[in-house]
C-alpha cells in the first residue's frame, strides 16, 4: 500500500493511540465502582437497579472496543471506505453519550441525562420483546415475565425523572464535541462527521462519493468512474476525534468516581 506523506502523518497518529486503547481495555475487565461520597456515588443513589455511573462507563467501554476494532484493520492493512466509518460512528455515540452524561457539574442534570439514556435503552428493549413471535408455550411465559419486570423498570426511571424528553443522539454528539473541544479543535466538524457516517450506517452511498475520486465523464453518457480505494487521512478524522471524545469521557468518569478531599 502506497501512502502519501499525509496518509502515513495520519496513520501514525492512529497507531500512537493503541497504548491508551489497550489500557482502557484492561480496564473493563474489572467492575469499577466510585468511591463513597464521590458524584458518581451520590448520583448512583437515583436508581440503584441501574447505576448511573455504570452506564456511563459501558458506553465508553464500547466505544473503545470499537475503535480498537478499527485499528486492528488498519495494523492489517485493511482500508475499508464505508465499513470503517460505521464502527468509528459506534465509537463516536459510546464515547459522546459517556461525555454528556459525566459532563455536567450540575448533579440534577448528570441524573436526568444518565436516566434518559437508561430510558431509551428500556424502550429499545421492549420493541425488541414486542417483536418475538412463534415461540413455545414455555417461551412464551418467560417472555411474559421478562415484559413485567421490563414494565416494572421503565415506571421506576419515569418516576425519578424530571423531564421527559427522548434521547436525541445528533444533540448528544454536538453537546459532547463542545464540551470536548471547548477550547482546540472544531465541535462543528465532528457534528458533520456523524452526518457523514449516518449514510455508511444506513448503507446510503452518497459518503463514499465525498471519499471518492473521479475520473473524466465518458463522452456518451456523461459519467464518470469514482475509486473510492479508503485512505488512512479520511479515517483518521473521525478515528481522532472518537479517541479525544473518549479519552476525556474516561478523564471524567475518573474525576467523578474521585471523593472530594475533605468530604
Amino acid at each position: 500500500m502506497s501512502l502519501s506523506q499525509a496518509d502515513r502523518a495520519a496513520l501514525t497518529q492512529m497507531l500512537e493511540t493503541k497504548a491508551d486503547l489497550d489500557r482502557w481495555r484492561v480496564r473493563a475487565q474489572t467492575v469499577e465502582e466510585p468511591e463513597s461520597g464521590s458524584d458518581l456515588a451520590l448520583d448512583d443513589r437515583i436508581f440503584p437497579h441501574m447505576a448511573i455511573s455504570q452506564l456511563a462507563r459501558m458506553s465508553l467501554v464500547l466505544s473503545g472496543e470499537h475503535l480498537r476494532l478499527a485499528l486492528d484493520a488498519l495494523q492489517a492493512q485493511q482500508l475499508y471506505p464505508s465499513s470503517h466509518f460505521t464502527v468509528m460512528r459506534g465509537a463516536l455515540v459510546g464515547a459522546s453519550q459517556g461525555v454528556w452524561i459525566l459532563s455536567p457539574a450540575d448533579r440534577a442534570e448528570r441524573r436526568e441525562r444518565g436516566l434518559t439514556v437508561l430510558a431509551e435503552m428500556y424502550s429499545q428493549m421492549g420493541k425488541y420483546y414486542d417483536s418475538l413471535a412463534g415461540l413455545s408455550q414455555d417461551d412464551l411465559e418467560k417472555l411474559d415475565d421478562q415484559k413485567d419486570w421490563l414494565s416494572d423498570r421503565k415506571a421506576s426511571v419515569a418516576a425519578a425523572r424530571t423531564g421527559r424528553a427522548d434521547l436525541n443522539l445528533t444533540d448528544v454528539i454536538r453537546k459532547a464535541a463542545g464540551d470536548t473541544f471547548a477550547s482546540a479543535g472544531d465541535p462543528e466538524a465532528v457534528h458533520r462527521l456523524w452526518r457523514e457516517m449516518s449514510a455508511d450506517a444506513h448503507v446510503l452511498g452518497w459518503s463514499v462519493f465525498q471519499r471518492s475520486s473521479f475520473g473524466p465523464p465518458d463522452r456518451r453518457t456523461g459519467i464518470g468512474e469514482g475509486r473510492a480505494p479508503g485512505s488512512p487521512g479520511h479515517i483518521a478524522e473521525a478515528f481522532l476525534a472518537s479517541y479525544r471524545i473518549l479519552k476525556h469521557g474516561w478523564s471524567l468518569f475518573d474525576r467523578r468516581c474521585e471523593r472530594a478531599t475533605g468530604a
